[in-house]
């Protein structure tokens, strides 16, 4: 399990047809172009597809915000990410595309590829 650098942050979100930001204070942006999941108080969990154009981008936002509490990313390339609002977001890889990416300062980025695999730049 990998922990990413963007836990005790305070976000914004910014959603547009296929990609949702979490950008971080401390210069990191989370983009996740796949499929997730939401989960509330580590209950049931609500899969959210960006091509469902059924979905509200405002009970989005309304969602995914506050400060991550964790950020971990697994062996599988299964993204995490804890909220103290009690939500969890869960991005499980993509078999065709890459699920998501967390970009930062000084180069610093991390691509979970197609299938899972992350590949990894630290920068400067």
């Amino acid at each position: 399990m990998r922990e990413l650098p963007i836990a005790g942050r305070r976000i914004s979100v910014a959603i547009s047809d296929h990609l949702v930001a979490l950008s971080a204070a401390n210069g990191f942006e989370l983009q996740i172009e796949g499929d997730f999941e939401l989960e509330v108080a580590h209950s049931d969990r609500r899969a959210i597809s960006l091509t469902d154009y059924g979905i509200s981008r405002s009970d989005l936002e309304s969602v995914l915000r506050g400060t991550i509490t964790t950020a971990t990313v697994d062996l599988a390339g299964i993204l995490t990410v804890d909220f103290d609002s009690a939500m969890r977001l869960v991005v499980p890889p993509d078999a065709d595309h890459e699920a998501w990416t967390l970009v930062g300062p000084n180069g610093y980025r991390v691509v979970c590829m197609p299938g899972g695999e992350l590949a990894v730049w630290r920068g400067a």
